[in-house]
């Protein structure tokens, strides 16, 4: 999978059960929802965001969340980020 320019584990695209979800993580409160999203509040952190935002789009984050993106279809991953405010869609 390729990554465009300002990609990171945030603002991607990731497989899941059904379909695809691209999210587009733009500040630290949206990072902030997506950790509680997929169960994982310990991913949120003071300096969360900056960490994120400069990780590489397939590093160990990334890994992290296609780990959780799997167990569940896109359409119901995408009822939870926007219940947080998460910026995202089904493709």
């Amino acid at each position: 999978m390729e990554f465009g320019l300002g990609s990171n584990p945030g603002n991607r695209t990731y497989s899941c059960s059904e379909g695809e979800i691209a999210v587009r993580v733009e500040t630290a409160a949206q990072w902030r929802g997506l950790a509680v999203s997929i169960g994982r509040p310990e991913l949120a952190y003071e300096g969360d965001w900056e960490a994120v935002r400069t990780a590489a789009a397939d590093g160990p984050v990334a890994r992290v969340l296609e780990e959780h993106f799997t167990e569940e279809a896109a359409e119901s991953w995408k009822r939870r980020l926007d219940a947080q405010g998460v910026p995202c869609s089904v493709g």
